[in-house]
């Protein structure tokens, strides 16, 4: 079952405005996602070693997932030179049997 939200208001100095803007467009996301996940951790009595455990869990699938692009790009780069060499092959062979190497096939 879904909880029901409630909609709050804060004031904010246009410091703290701009800090949660800029943290906001660090993590490409809205300043409201920002404040609301900051509120959330701190009312679940978020301090800064469950912060930074957080932190570098975020990091380490980061790494994975920067591993596996890697790994992708390889895999692509080598399907795309397997491509080319059967395109040269193709090629080759329609050449040789449209007869435009010289050699006859009858």
């Amino acid at each position: 079952m879904v909880e029901k939200t409630k909609p709050i208001s804060l004031r904010l100095k246009q410091a703290e405005i701009e800090q949660l803007q800029a943290r906001a467009y660090d993590l490409s996301a809205s300043p409201t996602g920002i404040a609301r996940d900051l509120i959330r951790t701190g009312l679940a009595g978020g301090d800064n070693k469950a912060l930074a455990e957080r932190l570098m869990r975020i990091e380490r699938r980061l790494a994975a997932l920067e591993q596996l692009t890697v790994d992708t790009l390889a895999k692509a780069e080598a399907a795309a030179g397997a491509t080319q060499d059967l395109l040269a092959m193709f090629d080759a062979l329609l050449k040789a049997l449209s007869g435009e190497n010289g050699g006859n096939l009858e």
